[in-house]
């Protein structure tokens, strides 16, 4: 395989909810999560102002103007209760 097809891995550590946050936010742009990660990469070392980007949170299509955090605080919810339904 050329070099320039290799690929390298990366592993982060995050909490589950703000791995549930990121991934929710590269979905709302119709992004994958390796897609958002790539993007956020190659803008990181940009001299672009950060008032020139959208906000990471601002969400557009059909979950603007849903209050994101609370919804993904009610679906953490649901899951809680469903585990103790089970146990």
């Amino acid at each position: 395989m050329p070099a320039s097809k290799q690929f390298a891995v990366l592993s982060v550590r995050l909490p589950q909810s703000e791995l549930r946050r990121v991934k929710s936010l590269a979905a709302s742009r119709g992004l994958s999560l390796q897609q958002a990660v790539q993007e956020a990469l190659r803008a990181w070392p940009s001299p672009v102002p950060a008032m020139d980007l959208p906000a990471l949170d601002v969400l557009e299509g059909s979950l603007a103007g849903i209050a994101v955090e609370k919804l993904m605080r009610q679906e953490r919810r649901a899951e809680l209760a469903k585990d103790r339904r089970r146990s």
